[in-house]
């Protein structure tokens, strides 16, 4: 059986209209920017400025570490990837505590 291939715009991470704007710049509907370097230096500044990782450590319980795996399993994402999306959730608001 033959593996459907993924183009860019087919990923299923991507919302309606991120794939609008792909398929629109394939089909160069946007016009040419004069100082377009300038400004994607920029952004890549500000990107590279924000998505700065850094390493911690952490001791879980171990029946903690085998249950978050379990769930990373289930979701099919690496485990650490998990754990750093529970805490920038938390951090950014969109994660509440119940009580």
């Amino acid at each position: 059986m033959k593996k459907a291939k993924h183009t860019g715009h087919d990923a299923p991470f991507l919302d309606d209209e991120e794939r609008t704007v792909i398929e629109a710049a394939e089909r160069g509907e946007f016009q040419s920017d004069p100082d377009r370097a300038a400004r994607v230096a920029e952004w890549q500044t500000v990107a590279s400025d924000t998505s700065r990782k850094r390493a911690i450590t952490v001791r879980l319980q171990e029946r903690d570490i085998q249950r978050i795996k379990a769930i990373a399993l289930r979701k099919g994402m690496p485990y650490q990837t998990l754990v750093s999306s529970i805490i920038h959730q938390y951090a950014s608001g969109t994660l509440k505590e119940t009580d």
